[in-house]
């Protein structure tokens, strides 16, 4: 059985890649929020999982299933999760490959404000005036605003689950300064969300591609509004291209 730790995009795409490249293999597939298993679900040939998981329940679940290769698809800032899934692979002595989603492909321009934390994104956003625009999600959102230096507007743009809400509202957020929304967006609507509510500087992770990056970095490049864009964690080499994915599972698999 092969162990997939997943929950994005990138890790969906690669669930009828894998299941064709191997038509005798069983597939287990992880995702943290419901919503994700739902998606993971929409496929077939795949058992969903849904909910967290520490080195010691990927351990265990790794034993009962009989996992022979763990595959971290997980979201390139999800640090915790590829730690908790290097440990439980070295536990039940399984190879653990980390898929990492390339890298978004950006112009050099004075827009882009490199941040190596959240921590140093919120002292460069607040140098700039207006709203601080926020697509890092919720997982790092009260890091970066108890770095806030003073009380500044904020506009975060979130996910619709109630999670997500509840999160803003329990920081301090008002509903005016909550946008629910699924992402990636066109760059059009990066543009309008920026205007409508007069950004002074956008704050965003480099979640690659798929994560909508180039579009964010785009609308803001036309409406000449500067990005503190978060640089990824540092980790293990991970495999960008689904066919070197496959070809290192024949090793092991075959």
């Amino acid at each position: 059985m092969i162990l997939l730790l997943a929950g994005t995009k990138d890790a969906r795409l690669l669930v009828p890649i894998l299941r064709d490249a191997f038509p005798d293999e069983k597939f287990l597939a992880t995702a943290v929020s419901e919503y994700g298993a739902e998606l993971l679900r929409g496929g077939e040939g795949c058992e969903v999982l849904q909910g967290k998981l520490d080195a010691g329940a990927l351990s265990a679940l790794i034993r009962e299933r009989g996992v022979r290769v763990l595959v971290d698809a997980t979201h390139p800032f999800a640090e915790l999760a590829s730690s908790a899934a290097r440990l439980a692979a070295q536990e039940a002595k399984i190879p653990c490959i980390r898929y990492e989603r390339p890298h978004t492909a950006l112009q050099e321009g004075e827009n882009i404000i490199p941040a190596p934390d959240f921590k140093t994104a919120a002292l460069l956003a607040a140098s700039f005036s207006g709203t601080i625009f926020l697509t890092i999600g919720t997982r790092h959102l009260a890091e970066f605003l108890a770095a806030l230096p003073q009380k500044r507007r904020v506009a975060a743009r979130v996910l619709p689950e109630t999670e997500s809400i509840r999160t803003c509202r329990e920081l301090g957020l008002t509903p005016a300064e909550i946008i629910a929304i699924q992402g990636p967006l066109s760059v059009e609507l990066n543009a309008a969300l920026f205007t409508a509510y007069q950004a002074g500087v956008v704050v965003s992770k480099e979640s690659g591609e798929t994560g909508g990056t180039g579009e964010k970095v785009q609308a803001a490049r036309i409406l000449q509004i500067p990005v503190v864009l978060v640089s990824r964690p540092q980790k293990a080499d991970g495999l960008s291209c689904a066919l070197q994915l496959v070809s290192e599972l024949r090793k092991i698999i075959c």
